[in-house]
């Protein structure tokens, strides 16, 4: 009967087990390294080198407390004087399909006030554009894209920044995701293992109070 107890138990802890949270596949998606503007002053790192991301265009101010963050220290504004963008290679099979979502908002020191972005997912179309109008400090805008497909490989990423005008104030980007969709947990896993636990564990147990009883 202890055998039928443990039994349950196993199959609880593979119930957590089947739980856990997939691999984000982005590279320092936050654009947290390396750490920039230490100084509590100028907050602004013009040319700056960001790890895991190749930079292009007219170039990017990385920001780090000029506005509300999305998430911990930095974030990066894809404009300094003119269009900017930034790409990585994402490591995909074809087999896969995958779920990209980021956060988007802008820098609300110079006009244009309405920021655009496009996105591009290897040779696909670019999605957007996406828009945003800063009131004020504004809200960080979560964008998912879904089922995107693999490539066998590597899959390019690209954010650009397509606002009007060559201004010094662009969108402001951070918290990049790109889950594997084949890689997450299957709901049919934990969801027979709970029940499947529970009932060795109260039948193995009930069994153990019964033969108790009866010595």
């Amino acid at each position: 009967m202890k055998k039928l107890i443990l039994a349950g138990i196993v199959l609880l802890m593979l119930t957590g087990i089947g739980a856990a949270s997939p691999e984000n596949l982005v590279r320092n998606g936050g654009f947290e390294e390396p750490r920039l503007c230490e100084n509590t002053g100028l907050i602004e790192c013009q040319d700056a080198v960001i790890q895991d991301w190749v930079t292009g265009g007219s170039g990017f101010n990385d920001i780090r407390t000029r506005r509300t963050l999305s998430e911990r220290q930095q974030f990066i504004d894809l404009s300094r004087g003119g269009n900017g963008y930034v790409s990585q290679s994402i490591a995909t099979t074809a087999l896969n399909s995958y779920t990209l979502s980021f956060e988007m908002a802008g820098n609300p020191e110079c006009s244009p006030y309405e920021k655009l972005l496009l996105v591009y997912w290897g040779n696909l179309p670019a999605y957007g554009p996406y828009s945003y109008s800063i009131t004020g400090q504004g809200d960080w805008v979560t964008i998912v894209l879904d089922d995107l497909p693999g490539t066998e490989g590597t899959t390019q990423l690209k954010f650009e920044d397509v606002s009007a005008s060559s201004s010094a104030c662009g969108v402001a980007l951070d918290n990049i995701s790109v889950i594997s969709k084949g890689s997450a947990p299957l709901p049919e896993f934990p969801t027979l293992t709970l029940p499947l636990g529970l009932m060795f564990s109260f039948s193995g147990a009930a069994f153990y109070i019964s033969s108790t009883r009866e010595h």
